[in-house]
């Protein structure tokens, strides 16, 4: 089990004591990954409902000043060595999959392979609007998406005519990201929809859940149905699997611990601490915890995942 750790793009501490500052002593402490989320637009009122809270409200400030994911992660990539990096998850049918086919090849490139995509079909309907796409057809617009992204990374795609995106004869893309099959793309999102992409397409799953609700009997029937799924449209190998735990703020490392052991008994090989940044102290106490805790299983299983 391994364990990353969400860093602070719309808090305060993006800027004091800095993101910088931050992914280096998240890489100290040991964690293994460094993620980010993304919106690139908010709203003041949104009539969209927040699919992972109970009354469809949001959690955060919609004013708060937010980094563009990949911006912030090639800054986290340039100050750490070891640390995979990640976003959970980007926004995909709202990008244009060409210029980020460009921009994720040039960040993996430049961080030694570290990156993975993990990509989410969105619950903002404003914001999508905002930037020039239909709401109602993301699903197939995201499908369309992971595969032009893989067709890119191949550096030399063949001609390519989606319903939204056409690729022309000759197109050259490159640099190509480090590994062969391209920048590994994990699907998020809880709804069947999610699961069903992510075994037809991804090469893994982002789940969510908050920290006082990771559920191993339910993840793991639900890691179940993926590697079913999966069977039947003939994809070989074994999804990656990595869970999100919200942790707000209050939240007892003790039960970041817990939520940590119930993920590896799921089947699921890391988890992500989604955490408040408000103070410094409280999230270093999680990460600590969730580490100790990957440990202690590592030790018992005799193994290192």
């Amino acid at each position: 089990m391994d364990v990353g750790i969400s860093l602070p793009t719309t808090s305060r501490r993006a800027w004091d004591p800095g993101l910088a500052q931050v992914a280096r002593a998240a890489e100290q402490e040991g964690a293994a990954s460094l993620w980010v989320n993304d919106h690139l637009a908010m709203v003041a009122d949104p009539a969209s409902p927040y699919p992972y809270r109970a009354d469809g409200a949001i959690a955060w400030d919609p004013s708060a000043p937010q980094l563009e994911a990949l911006v912030a992660l090639a800054q986290a990539a340039a100050v750490t060595e070891r640390a995979r990096i990640g976003t959970a998850v980007l926004v995909l049918p709202q990008r244009n999959p060409v210029e980020l086919a460009k921009a994720t090849a040039s960040l993996d490139v430049l961080s030694g392979g570290r990156l993975r995509l993990g990509v989410g079909a969105g619950w903002l309907a404003e914001e999508m609007h905002a930037l020039g796409h239909s709401f109602a057809g993301r699903g197939r617009r995201m499908e369309e998406c992971v595969r032009v992204l893989r067709a890119c990374w191949c550096g030399r795609p063949d001609r390519f005519d989606g319903e939204h995106v056409s690729l022309p004869e000759g197109l050259l893309m490159f640099p190509r990201p480090v590994k062969e099959a391209g920048v590994p793309i994990l699907v998020g999102g809880m709804s069947k929809p999610a699961l069903r992409r992510a075994a037809l397409l991804g090469d893994g799953w982002l789940a969510v859940a908050d920290a006082d609700a990771v559920d191993s009997a339910e993840l793991g029937a639900a890691v179940g149905l993926l590697e079913a799924e999966r069977a039947v449209h003939g994809r070989s190998g074994r999804a990656e699997r990595v869970l999100k735990i919200n942790c707000p703020p209050g939240t007892d490392a003790t039960r970041c611990a817990e939520a940590t052991v119930a993920a590896t008994a799921a089947g699921f090989d890391e988890v992500i601490l989604d955490v408040s940044w408000e103070r410094l102290e409280d999230a270093s106490d999680l990460l600590r915890a969730a580490l100790d805790a990957a440990s202690d299983v590592r030790t018992t299983s005799g193994g290192t995942r």
